[in-house]
């Protein structure tokens, strides 16, 4: 009878054994939740794909006429993690009482950058059309412009971009040296404004000044990630 009593009493303490460690062992299964990553987005202009219409004023001291106003319209788009693609039309035109001038160009080319902590260097090379026209026929050139700058992340929303340029249209005999600072700041994922001042160091010319006011649509930010590889087995 002992025995039968102490078989019993070890069976009931082995089935609340039991019992305790299958809630824990049903808790330990159970997925923890964690908190998902926020996305990330690529608030710069640099590895953005964007369409970007802008309007832009041209002073060009001690000369006739001596204003200058116009438009741009760019395309941006990456082609791969530190290299985009450019594409871009200006027009503008500058008149008075004796002339009306009117100019306009396009161009198309890449630019490589590289994204380090403190901002974006990079490097541009653009190549392009030109044409003139004034009293009297219209003129064209073939047209380059070699640049370099860097981007500055201020804020998250906010860059800011000083840079170089070198221009030349080959026919025209023409060559300047421009030095400027663009900002961009994003008001949305989509949209963002842009805005910017530029000093034209002209040979064999006069010099001018510029300014550029206008709004970009981001309808890509490319995210690139190195392949994965896949898994062994």
């Amino acid at each position: 009878m002992k025995q039968k009593t102490k078989l019993g009493i070890t069976l009931l303490a082995a089935a609340a054994t039991l019992g305790l460690a299958r809630p824990a062992r049903a808790q330990d299964a159970t997925p923890a939740t964690t908190t998902p990553a926020p996305e990330a987005h690529n608030w710069s202009l640099l590895g953005s794909g964007y369409s970007g219409v802008a309007f832009t004023y041209d002073h060009v001291s001690g000369a006739s006429p001596s204003e200058w106003r116009g438009f741009t319209f760019d395309v941006n788009q990456p082609l791969a993690a530190g290299l985009d693609f450019n594409l871009a039309y200006g027009w503008r035109r500058a008149s008075d009482s004796a002339v009306r001038l009117t100019q306009q160009g396009i161009s198309g080319g890449v630019t490589a950058f590289t994204a380090l902590d403190w901002g974006k260097p990079y490097v541009q090379a653009l190549a392009g059309w030109e044409w003139r026209d004034g009293n009297g026929p219209s003129d064209n050139s073939f047209a380059y412009t070699l640049g370099t700058g860097v981007e500055f992340q201020l804020a998250p929303a906010f860059v800011l971009t000083p840079y170089v340029n070198f221009v030349r249209a080959t026919s025209f005999n023409s060559s300047e040296v421009n030095f400027g600072v663009k900002t961009a700041y994003r008001l949305t994922k989509e949209w963002s404004v842009t805005a910017g001042v530029q000093y034209a160091a002209v040979r064999h010319a006069k010099d001018g000044t510029s300014l550029m006011l206008g709004v970009n649509y981001h309808y890509l930010d490319f995210q690139f990630e190195p392949p994965q590889r896949a898994a062994d087995g």
